[in-house]
């Protein structure tokens, strides 16, 4: 979804024809500069003449034409008049705090916690766990028939069961 900053140059309303009748697709154009987007919209628009706005708008698969890109569920319209000659907030917004000024962070050293791994980010390595034969055995038949599809392995007796007991020591070492 792209972005556009600018200032309107022109809003055309074509929410009714010629004839007095509502469009069964109401829609405005909108040039900022040289471009034109079109805000498919019955509801009156935020913004006139002269206004800075920012919009997203998106580009059309079938008409190659830009449109102003809209809120899925909302159906509003992502545009909004951005405010001239306001002073701009100087002050920074306070945080609830629930503590207070009591918070004092947990460090890691204090907190009682021991990290004995080798590795900081290998937490539960060092733990024993059982193997799961099913999810071994699974493992192994789509190693081996993968390694027979591909021509990697011979289909004799020898080179299946060894190419099986390295499965094996892979899975224990790895799962």
């Amino acid at each position: 979804m792209a972005h556009v900053q600018g200032v309107i140059t022109a809003i055309f309303d074509n929410r009714i024809t010629k004839n007095g009748q509502p469009s069964p697709y109401p829609n405005y154009k909108i040039m900022i500069g040289d471009n034109e987007y079109t805000a498919w919209t019955g509801n009156e628009l935020p913004c006139k003449k002269g206004d800075t706005v920012s919009l997203h708008f998106g580009v059309s698969k079938k008409t190659g034409k830009t449109f102003v890109s809209s809120d899925f569920e909302t159906k509003e319209l992502k545009l909004q008049v951005v405010p001239q000659g306001q002073p701009t907030p100087v002050e920074e917004i306070p945080l609830d705090d629930d503590l207070g000024g009591n918070y004092e962070p947990d460090h890691f050293a204090n907190n009682g916690v021991v990290d004995n791994s080798p590795t900081s980010f290998n937490y539960g390595a060092n733990v024993k766990t059982n193997i799961d034969k099913k999810g071994l055995e699974m493992f192994c038949m789509a190693c081996v028939k993968s390694s027979l599809e591909s021509g990697q392995l011979k289909a004799d007796r020898q080179s299946i069961q060894s190419f099986i007991n390295d499965m094996k020591e892979i899975y224990k070492v790895s799962f």
